[in-house]
């Protein structure tokens, strides 16, 4: 069978994009009618908070399997050791513990590191230190690992890195789309949470509200990630994920922040919003531009 290709304009609107980006840019996607399109996409590249996707799939197929519940409270920890960086639990020293739908929540749609940590640590120990990785076999990734804690600085000064690559982030989430990687119930939750994800001036800017777009962005010093399934019409969606590199000077490259970086991470937002803009033309999202002024 004959697999059908992106319109050239298309694609070459695309390439022009990454090709003038600032830094360096990777990009992938993956249309339901098994189109696709890949720039530099198997570069290995640190995954920053995309990298609490296969998170969210590790914890629901927990859930699916009986090992926990979406209600079930998980304490957190005191205020004093919480890692912060991202998310609002840092700010919040009264909340003693949340449900696991919950933290899955913040630690998408709000990319809150505590959150993801405590979901770490409650996976250790209802299924063990291998969930995560398991999750991603299912996809199959190829250079997707979780090698560390959010914000653990110690790990990260022995140089344990996250890390993916753009094929590895559309691979995942046309896999989780396609049902692959969690049951039909299971699927629409982690569907669903993706969907409330707050931070949309990455792929999603251009984009008019009402087309819905499940998504999950990364950010650590001199990197950017977006993530992003978008299907106007049930059964027809594109996938694609966009990572930017080599945009700061003098940081430390990782999720620890370096007072002495200049991070110019957002100037490659305009670009990831433009590459979010042709792909939902790919399925039907016409005059996107237009919204922009209202």
């Amino acid at each position: 069978m004959t697999v059908p290709a992106l319109p050239g304009g298309a694609v070459q609107r695309l390439r022009d994009l990454v090709a003038a980006a600032p830094g360096e840019v990777a990009l992938a996607v993956r249309r339901h009618d098994g189109a696709a399109l890949d720039v530099g996409a198997d570069r290995v590249v640190p995954s920053a908070s995309t990298i609490k996707v296969p998170v969210l799939v590790a914890v629901l197929r927990a859930v699916q399997d009986g090992r926990l519940a979406l209600d079930e409270p998980v304490p957190l920890p005191p205020p004093g050791e919480r890692v912060g960086g991202s998310g609002p639990l840092e700010l919040l020293p009264s909340l003693t513990a949340l449900p696991v739908h919950e933290l899955l929540l913040l630690m998408i749609c709000l990319s809150d590191n505590d959150a993801t940590n405590v979901l770490l640590d409650r996976l250790d120990e209802v299924v063990g230190p291998g969930a995560v990785a398991a999750a991603l076999a299912l996809v199959p990734t190829r250079a997707t690992h979780l090698r560390r804690r959010l914000m653990d600085a110690q790990a990260a000064a022995r140089g344990l890195q996250n890390e993916t690559t753009a094929a590895d982030l559309v691979d995942l989430l046309v896999a989780l789309r396609e049902r692959r990687l969690l049951d039909h119930e299971r699927t629409g939750v982690a569907l669903d949470v993706l969907g409330r994800q707050q931070f949309r001036e990455g792929l999603p800017a251009y984009l008019p509200e009402s087309v819905p777009v499940a998504s999950k962005t990364g950010e650590i010093f001199g990197v950017r990630a977006d993530v992003a399934l978008v299907e106007p019409q049930p059964g027809r969606w594109a996938v694609v994920a966009v990572v930017a590199t080599g945009l700061g000077r003098g940081g430390s490259g990782t999720d620890i922040v370096s007072a002495a970086g200049r991070d110019h991470g957002t100037s490659v937002l305009p670009t990831f919003a433009a590459v979010g803009e042709v792909v939902a033309s790919l399925v039907g999202v016409g005059h996107a531009s237009e919204t922009r002024a209202h």
